[in-house]
């Protein structure tokens, strides 16, 4: 019987990079003064990946999104920091994933139908959430960089908790005597 190399899976690896660069691009295309804080997130977001690491992860994703911060407080066109969120949240969403299928099946299981079904539903997820910021953005009088920056941590937020939300926290219940 062979060991289970417990690494995160190739599929969710190459889909969290994937998303990172289309959301890398997003970004920079919105502010080029804002490619330096967006090029740190995708790198260690890489890094994360290639040493199993949630919390560098989660870390290059937090430097994807303050990259979309920061091109938002320059004006970036606000499709363009739409698709920098999206990508940005599917980034760590198949980044986190992949570590977990990782944790339990090893790299070497055949994941393809699980990482593609749920990196989908993930995209389907953001882009729905994404279309009614856009929706927002546009009744409010777009145009208002602001207006965008605010609309757009809201939707990421929101669709960062939904995605988190049953997750277990590995907090442990203690029941009662």
């Amino acid at each position: 019987m062979t060991e289970i190399t417990r690494r995160p899976a190739t599929q969710g690896v190459l889909l969290s990079l994937v998303a990172a660069t289309v959301g890398f691009i997003g970004i920079t295309l919105a502010a080029a003064g804002a490619a330096a804080p967006a090029a740190v997130g995708v790198v260690v977001l890489a890094v994360g990946l290639f040493r199993a690491s949630r919390r560098l992860v989660t870390l290059g994703a937090t430097a994807l999104f303050l990259g979309i911060v920061y091109a938002g407080v320059l004006g970036g066109v606000a499709e363009l920091l739409l698709l920098g969120t999206l990508g940005a949240v599917v980034s760590w969403d198949a980044g986190e994933y992949a570590i977990g299928v990782g944790e339990q099946l090893g790299r070497d299981a055949d994941t393809t139908r699980l990482t593609v079904v749920h990196s989908a539903a993930t995209l389907l997820v953001g882009i729905a959430g994404t279309a009614v910021v856009y929706a927002v953005f546009l009744a409010v009088g777009g145009g208002q960089p602001v207006a965008a920056l605010v609309l757009v941590l809201l939707g990421a937020t929101a669709l960062v908790a939904a995605l988190r939300g049953n997750r277990d926290t590995g907090r442990q219940v203690r029941r009662g005597r």
